[in-house]
């Protein structure tokens, strides 16, 4: 490529660059001993100026369907990347589906051959009381939260605790089966609950709630999902459940199941009684380990006496484990309440000369023997005793938040 020179014709007889030197050297580009400076560009310029350099750089050029192609090829090339990483990870989430389908199934068909021999009655119960460590089967309790403290156990121990996880119960011998409570709702059951209906070819008709807290009804909406045409009742129903009334009976096949209104828990508790079996489904009134957190204890205490007279068998609690002989449970939950009472008012006689005491102060003797962190909420369960007392009126409050025995006017 040659030009015209810097300003159109070249000056020759400029003598800094005119000479023998410059014009006997040769240039490399050109074909004659030309010097550079005699007609050239700027590219010209550029190429003699880099004329010693081993590598030469030159602009590269394309046309634009050469550099749609390109641009083409690397989205087709990270898209086939993509592609690749969802189908390993789909392919590793269908083994685990695979997986856990195939343990519910081994677990299915062992009991189901232990219970093909059984009469209808039996078949039943067994259905009812088989639990395994995944929790397939009629009763699942969830998984229980990590970060729960480890907990004293046994009827003495009346300190409102967090539970490990509810227990929901799968109720019922044929296609169409009652559900007792949803849970909270974690993956772990709405796993368990479509493997199970998928093996045993069933589907849920009705979901019966015993309150309104909610590990009790968190799961309401994975049931929807599993079983579209479920009907939820539950006592005081809200936005999307209809109401049980008090003796009002759900039937499936193999199970009878009579509502039983409970108030104490919660305002709107019910309990379940399986009539096949004489046996009750308990809610959270009467628990598999402890004792129960109550709103009102006098209404609490009234259900209790009502409870066990409803049935003779088992109790099938909302937390903890089957309860084999659940009226025998009731009466030593009566008979705990009682103790606890005459303990309160045993602190109040102690400390009368002093103006009484406080919640805090009857829990720092009645639970000396407990943990320092469960005091707090130990000492609400002592204030619904007080306010028990209060109302048979054997205590009465006298500001400061201190109680004491109720004093008898002096005639």
């Amino acid at each position: 490529m040659t030009g015209t020179g810097w300003g159109g014709q070249p000056n020759h007889d400029h003598a800094p660059y005119y000479s023998t030197a410059w014009r006997n050297s040769k240039w490399s580009g050109f074909d004659t001993n030309d010097s550079p400076y005699y007609n050239a560009t700027w590219e010209d310029w550029e190429k003699w100026y880099h004329r010693g350099e081993t590598k030469s750089q030159h602009t590269v050029y394309t046309s634009n369907s050469g550099f749609l192609t390109i641009v083409v090829s690397a989205v087709f090339l990270g898209a086939y990347g993509q592609s690749l990483l969802i189908e390993q990870h789909d392919s590793t989430f269908k083994t685990q589906i695979r997986q856990t389908n195939d343990h519910a199934s081994f677990q299915l068909r062992s009991r189901r051959e232990a219970s093909q021999d059984l009469v209808k009655n039996d078949r039943v119960k067994h259905f009812l009381t088989s639990r395994h460590d995944t929790g397939y089967g009629a009763w699942y309790t969830e998984e229980p939260d990590e970060t729960v403290p480890e907990k004293r156990m046994g009827i003495q121990d009346d300190i409102p605790k967090q539970e490990e996880g509810t227990d929901t119960y799968l109720v019922g011998t044929g296609s169409d089966r009652l559900l007792v409570d949803t849970g909270e709702g974690k993956p772990s059951w709405f796993a368990a609950l479509s493997s199970v209906l998928k093996a045993e070819n069933a589907t849920i008709s009705h979901a019966l709630l015993t309150h309104w807290h909610p590990d009790h009804v968190g799961g309401c909406g994975q049931l929807h999902q599993i079983c579209p045409n479920a009907i939820i009742h539950e006592n005081e129903p809200a936005e999307g459940t209809e109401d049980i009334a008090d003796g009002e009976s759900f039937k499936t096949e193999g199970a009878t199941l009579r509502a039983f209104y409970c108030p104490g828990h919660t305002t709107n508790h019910m309990a379940f009684v399986l009539e096949e079996e004489s046996a009750m489904f308990t809610g959270d009134n009467v628990l598999g380990h402890g004792t129960a957190v109550f709103e009102d204890l006098p209404t609490y205490l009234q259900s209790l006496e009502r409870m066990k007279e409803q049935f003779t068998g088992r109790a099938y609690p909302g937390h903890g484990a089957v309860i084999e002989d659940g009226p025998a449970r009731i009466r030593e939950y009566l008979v705990h309440r009682k103790e606890r009472e005459q303990q309160v008012l045993q602190v109040l006689k102690d400390l009368d000369e002093q103006g009484g005491a406080t919640p805090m102060e009857i829990v720092k003797v009645v639970y000396k023997d407990y943990p320092e962190n469960l005091w707090e909420p130990a000492a609400k369960g002592v204030l619904a005793i007080l306010q028990k007392l209060e109302g048979e009126g054997k205590a009465e409050h006298v500001g400061n938040d201190k109680w004491r025995i109720t004093k008898k006017p002096t005639l």
